[in-house]
């Protein structure tokens, strides 16, 4: 790793004002001249301007090593006021200890500071760190919700803490099922405190949904969009199917904007492990049938073809790269309010 890299940590008796008080200390403490100097203030002001709030929960030591690994990674692009909660509901003796950190980096030419609290809980205790969490956010900053692996959706701590966060982030192809999505979609759209909604997953349906748009920007092939009567998505065979109604209720949240009921298809491919494996766009008009293919290929790669009749109009492959969860995530802090689009897809995923 090239660049100054500084790491201080201390852990601390659970009281938030003592825990703001480490967090400063720790912040100074990485400066040179260890003093509260007007050239550190300012250089900490400046990098604390494009800093945000970022909350995420873990359920065990493993995945707090893990989820450490794609923070440590982001503080570089992403500088936050990072809370970590350890949250184990089902320990029954109560806990609940504070560790407060900061790094310094200088990779990119400037000093960027990260501070980081990880708040430890166990038992009951933990269904109520949401209170805490409040009193040690960074005021006017957006608040992320990082929600690794399938949320606690019945624990009253996933409900506080998105009344907290501006944008929940998730990854649905981690055993989420139809009462978790459609949980996710009241929390898009409440009344009152409304979250825009992150996925890992719909991100990595990105290129297919470009591919499939771009069948219709060709010569000759615009007619045939209004002309659907029909997808088939196939999917892995170890039975998860998230991915694939998503991109089904992709297209037909589209179409429905303009009036056209798709009817959409899932069919497992014996042949696939897990995934979006190929989709499948059957259209009829005047001039025959049409179908429009997308197909995954071993190596990374996605292959697409039209078919008019028995005519073949186009054959192409395009590389289709593996996005790390570093990458997934720093690109979901940096969008900006709903995707409405994904909030269409999931909706008409759900009918």
């Amino acid at each position: 790793m090239s660049g100054e890299h500084g790491e201080l940590s201390t852990r601390t008796f659970v009281d938030v004002h003592a825990i703001q008080d480490e967090l400063e200390q720790v912040r100074w403490g990485l400066h040179d001249d260890g003093e509260f100097s007007e050239a550190a203030e300012h250089a900490a002001a400046e990098a604390r301007a494009s800093v945000l709030n970022l909350i995420t929960v873990v359920g065990s030591e493993r995945q707090l090593t893990q989820v450490s690994h794609v923070l440590d990674a982001l503080s570089i692009t992403n500088p936050s006021r990072t809370l970590i909660l350890l949250a184990q509901h089902d320990r029954s003796t109560g806990k609940l200890e504070a560790e407060v950190s900061a790094q310094t980096r200088t990779e990119t030419g400037h000093r960027v500071t990260t501070e980081r609290v990880l708040l430890h809980a166990h038992g009951e205790v933990a269904t109520h760190l949401a209170s805490m969490v409040t009193s040690l956010l960074i005021p006017d900053l957006p608040v992320v919700l990082w929600w690794p692996g399938r949320p606690g959706f019945d624990n009253p701590l996933f409900d506080d803490l998105c009344e907290l966060g501006d944008r929940l982030v998730v990854d649905t192809d981690e055993g989420f099922e139809t009462p978790d999505l459609r949980r996710l979609l009241e929390v898009a759209r409440r009344e009152h405190a409304s979250a825009s909604i992150g996925d890992f997953n719909w991100a990595r349906l990105m290129p297919w949904r470009h591919l499939a748009a771009q069948f219709f920007d060709m010569p000759g092939m615009l007619v045939h969009l209004g002309r659907i009567h029909g997808v088939a998505v196939y999917h892995g065979r170890d039975g998860s199917t998230t991915q694939a109604r998503l991109l089904g209720g992709w297209i037909q949240g589209r179409m429905a904007s303009v009036g056209v009921d798709v009817p959409v298809e899932l069919r497992p491919d014996d042949g696939f492990e897990h995934g979006v494996c190929r989709f499948l766009i059957y259209s009829r008009g005047e001039d025959g049938q049409a179908r429009f293919s997308i197909s995954y290929q071993r190596g990374g790669r996605l292959s697409t073809e039209i078919r008019v009749d028995d005519q073949d109009f186009v054959d192409r492959t395009v590389r289709m790269g593996r996005r790390s969860a570093e990458e997934l995530l720093a690109t979901e802090l940096t969008l900006p309010g709903h995707d409405v689009l994904f909030e269409e897809a999931l909706a008409a995923s759900l009918r």
